[in-house]
């Protein structure tokens, strides 16, 4: 029991006993806080602040607003100094801002509009034109002007900008007739992709003429796109019987 006691003391004792560099940095650490605390409680006494007048200041900013209350001399200012640049520059002139004429209003007809018409729509330029037509003649026409949302690049900025001049009359729309149409031509129309083309040949082939659209949209399997496609399908049966 004495053995274990003394090694515990001996343990604790050699814990606790500094050697002499162990010694020498706390005192060294000791002086640097001592010296920290006290500069911190000397240097706001030796740095002396400038008391900031206010009234200078006020006083500036009341004759900045009598100024601006002045508009008659500061045209007078604003003429002598045009005047004195007039003599170093004879040929100056003072900018003035282009005022633009505004457009007249317009409708334009989207599924019979051209190139030309197009172009005066606000934002619409010859570019911009020529992806309304390509896509125009992909889908076969318009049903709804939304969808020029659907043009490469249209923005929901841009068409804001146009929506109230534009029109599709439905009566314009070229539609295939899907009981006669090739694959590739199927194939070609935006709103169908290659499994729904092939599920319409397929039944052509296997169950005889698609006459109406009920039926395409069985065939298509009450896919969300046929209230799109709808628009663009006709059912001519008697040409193939």
């Amino acid at each position: 029991m004495k053995n274990i006691s003394s090694t515990i003391r001996d343990q604790v004792k050699a814990y606790l006993t500094f050697n002499y560099a162990e010694r020498r940095g706390l005192m060294v650490l000791v002086v640097l806080i001592i010296l920290t605390e006290g500069v911190n409680a000397v240097l706001p006494e030796l740095i002396k602040k400038e008391a900031f007048d206010e009234s200078v200041f006020r006083e500036n900013v009341r004759q900045f607003e009598l100024a601006l209350s002045r508009p008659d001399t500061l045209k007078a200012d604003t003429t002598h100094r045009n005047s004195h640049i007039r003599k170093q520059y004879p040929n100056y002139t003072p900018y003035k801002k282009k005022v633009r004429p505004e457009r007249p209003p317009v409708m334009i007809e989207i599924n019979a509009a051209d190139s030309a018409q197009l172009v005066k729509l606000y934002g619409i330029g010859p570019s911009f034109a020529s992806r309304i037509l390509k896509y125009r003649g992909m889908l076969g026409g318009f049903f709804s002007i939304e969808q020029l949302l659907e043009v490469y690049g249209m923005d929901s900025v841009r068409y804001a900008g146009i929506q109230k001049n534009v029109k599709a009359d439905t009566s314009f729309i070229l539609t295939i007739d899907v009981n006669t149409a090739e694959f590739k031509t199927l194939l070609h129309h935006p709103y169908l992709d290659y499994e729904t083309v092939k599920l319409i040949c397929n039944y052509r082939e296997y169950s005889g003429p698609i006459t109406c659209s009920d039926t395409l949209r069985k065939v298509i399997g009450y896919d969300p796109m046929y209230e799109k496609v709808k628009h663009y399908i006709e059912y001519r049966v008697s040409d193939i019987e």
